[in-house]
């Protein structure tokens, strides 16, 4: 018995270590292989994960056949079946039985191997039968770069499986791709496959260094006039899997890129040429690199175009930009970008432009833009005058509906309507921008300080191309500046011409020089933005406005209470209207219920990370439809400078958490009843002035709030600029107290 016991032991000891053994040893890798006589059945999973199951529950299911290492009429049947699709699809199937064979005996025709190119067909009507969404498509693609698992290739980036394949880079296979994934392989060699536009940046001595999707790449190629293809934007042609031609792309035009959609560039002087969808742009002077499409500073910049069969293929950027012009969209009365007429005159001669002639009109002579796009389904009509005549808008019968505009006014044409585009100097529109954001009776070192922070935030958004598609760098409004709403003065065009091409720079960069109207007593740093985290803005400074600055924790809600309710003496805009107010503010009535809920829904759309909506098991939803109704507002979190970062709205089944503080002052005006300023006025608006506020609710409902401030309160005061000011501080000591670690440099663009 004992001897028993002990056998049986050593039996579970053996057993134990077997099995610890077994589960010790690494597992291999599936290692492929390619030929072009069969297709092995590993391959297959990744290919069917289109339809209905995975790869790995088509790997499980293939497995519990037991079917052998290459695919064979018996799998195709298997499948066939599995998919439903035997009536459907049409290959060899002579001899096939009608189910599967478990044994490795029977018929020698059932156990027929398929070809890959057999495969291929039915692949690829299994495809058109069930891939409805189009998920699997077959590529010939050039292999650029192996990286571990990845594949850089002439379309894009692709995570690969295929252990084991020979998969050479500067080599043409024919793939099938999954969203970002290769699947499977159609072909190891390519009959054809090019790589488009790439840019040669040296060759010679049978090689070609070539630049394409951000990356150079080093090309072995046997052919003769190698140097010829230098400098040049090129396509590269493959053919049976290897490199077999350079094909040089040798027209080209020049001019400023006006217009730019997805489909097509306007070119000053050329019109509307097509573009490829996928456009590279090559920067060719200096260091020479790729770069994006949003770099091109349109009107500003010399721009040339390499053009094949009257589209245009690849954009060279050949020196930096001269900013020199701005296109200004003019917004209509309702703020939006189309107009059902527009009329123009001016107060001397002027020409009309278009890509064809130039026809002239007489002083005061008014041009309509249904008459002159009578014949002309799309397109744009420039108006220019003398250096010293100026455009005006005007109604039907003449009578002027606009301050006088400089430069030209361009006519634009599109589907919705007429669209209106002045484009002017860059100083010239400072002098009609800086009148409209600042008082003119402000000291002249103020008036310098806006001109400079209003130049650096144009510059900004002449290399954004926000509104490239329309034309235009900026709209006149308060989306970006507000544009010749005051006429032009003295003063202010004397500041904007004693500051010309000065620009605030931080880390070498231009710096976007955020300005706003009056500080509570204290600026953020953009937090309310949540731009606080990333480093290029870190020159905006929180702190307190008055003489040496300083910084101080208003966090918390008591402290930042105390603040408003008694303010420090020494602050400089203490006597500005806006410095402190009082407001009130109804929030349960249906009317502001249903405004609440329109902001909500505009501002989630507009900035979906800064609203968040929780059912009543804090669960994020994608609405507040079931919410019920509006029981209570809070502000939940405050930063160091006072600023409400976060204000929660409490539903019946639900909660709202909103950021931001233009969201913020958005909801809390939705239902403001009375707003009073220091100096007692009175004042309606469907905004708070700022979010600089305390929030408190009263036994009737009615919300009080004691706040100070006008605007977002990032970046420069102007009202605490004039007050610097008539302190006698310069225009740079103003701007570097506001804004941290910058230097007042010429803003050429390089």
């Amino acid at each position: 018995m004992k001897n028993k016991t002990k056998l049986l032991i050593a039996g579970f000891g053996i057993a134990a270590l077997l099995f610890l053994i077994f589960y010790n040893i690494p597992k291999q890798e599936i290692v492929y292989e390619y030929s072009e006589s069969y297709v092995q059945t590993k391959e297959l999973p990744a290919m069917l994960d289109f339809y209905y199951y995975t790869d790995k529950e088509w790997e499980k299911k293939l497995n519990e056949q037991e079917f052998g290492e290459v695919v064979t009429k018996e799998i195709v049947a298997w499948i066939l079946e599995q998919t439903s699709t035997t009536e459907y699809i049409t290959y060899d199937a002579q001899a096939t039985p009608s189910g599967p064979s478990f044994f490795s005996f029977g018929s020698s025709k059932e156990k027929e191997t398929i070809s890959r190119a057999e495969w291929n067909e039915i692949y690829r009507q299994l495809l058109d039968l069930l891939d409805e969404e189009g998920a699997v498509t077959a590529s010939d693609e050039i292999i650029l770069k192996k990286d571990k698992d990845l594949l850089i290739c002439s379309s894009g980036t692709y995570s690969c499986s295929l252990k084991g394949i020979d998969l050479q880079p500067m080599t043409s296979a024919e793939f099938y791709i999954n969203k970002d994934r290769i699947v499977g392989i159609r072909s190891l060699k390519s009959k054809s496959a090019c790589l488009s536009n790439v840019y040669v940046q040296n060759a010679g001595e049978g090689k070609l260094l070539f630049l394409t999707g951000r990356e150079q790449f080093e090309l072995k190629i046997e052919t003769e006039d190698l140097e010829k293809v230098k400098n040049h934007v090129c396509d590269l042609l493959w053919e049976d899997g290897v490199i077999a031609k350079v094909q040089v792309k040798e027209d080209t035009i020049q001019g400023n890129l006006i217009a730019l959609n997805e489909n097509t560039i306007e070119i000053e002087g050329y019109g509307e040429i097509s573009r490829r969808e996928k456009l590279p742009v090559y920067k060719t002077y200096g260091t020479i690199e790729e770069k994006d499409l949003s770099d091109i500073v349109i009107a500003n910049m010399k721009v040339e175009y390499v053009v094949a069969d009257e589209c245009i293929e690849a954009v060279l950027l050949t020196e930096p930009a001269q900013i020199s012009k701005i296109r200004v969209l003019l917004l209509n009365e309702d703020g939006g970008m189309y107009r059902d007429e527009i009329c123009i005159c001016a107060d001397a001669a002027y020409r009309l432009i278009t890509k064809d002639k130039k026809v002239k009109k007489s002083k005061n002579k008014i041009v309509k833009a249904s008459k002159l796009f009578a014949s002309k389904d799309t397109g744009s009509i420039q108006i220019k005058t003398s250096k010293k005549g100026l455009l005006y808008l005007c109604d039907s019968s003449g009578n002027r509906i606009s301050n006088g505009y400089q430069g030209s006014l361009e006519i634009r044409k599109y589907e919705n309507g007429y669209t209106v585009v002045n484009e002017l100097p860059i100083e010239q529109y400072l002098c009609a921008v800086v009148p409209s954001e600042m008082p003119v009776s402000y000291e002249p070192e103020a008036l310098k300080a806006q001109a400079i922070c209003a130049r650096s935030y144009a510059y900004i958004q002449l290399g954004r191309g926000d509104y490239a598609a329309f034309g235009a760098h900026v709209d006149d409004t308060t989306n970006y500046q507000v544009y010749n709403k005051q006429k032009r003065d003295e003063k202010t065009t004397a500041a904007v011409l004693d500051t010309a091409g000065m620009v605030i720079r931080y880390n070498g960069e231009t710096a976007e020089a955020y300005y706003f109207s009056t500080s509570a007593g204290v600026t953020g740093d953009g937090e309310a933005w949540n731009l606080n985290e990333d480093p290029k803005y870190g020159y905006l400074r929180k702190g307190v406005v008055k003489e040496g600055g300083g910084e101080i924790d208003l966090s918390d809600e008591a402290a930042f209470a105390e603040f408003i309710a008694n303010p420090d003496a020494s602050l400089y805009e203490k006597e500005m209207p806006f410095f402190r107010w009082s407001a009130a503010g109804e929030y349960t009535s249906e009317e502001t219920q249903k405004k609440i809920r329109e902001i909500l829904n505009a501002r989630k759309e507009k900035t979906p990370e800064d609203i968040v909506y929780l059912d009543e098991q804090g669960n994020e939803s994608e609405n507040i439809r079931g919410f019920g109704n509006l029981l209570k507002l809070e502000a939940v979190k405050r930063s160091k400078c006072g600023v409400i970062l976060q204000l929660k709205l409490t539903y019946e089944k639900g909660t709202v958490l909103a950021g931001n503080e233009y969201n913020i002052r958005m909801l809390l005006g939705s239902g403001l009843t009375m707003l009073t300023l220091a100096d007692n006025s009175k004042r309606e608006t469907a905004i708070l002035p700022s979010a600089y506020t305390t929030i408190s609710a009263s036994e009737e409902g009615i919300y009080m709030m004691s706040g100070g401030g006008y605007g977002h309160g990032i970046g420069m005061s102007q009202n605490g600029a004039q007050a610097m000011a008539k302190s006698e501080k310069s225009c740079e000591e103003i701007l570097k107290f506001f804004f941290k670690d910058i230097e007042i440099e010429n803003g050429d663009i390089k």
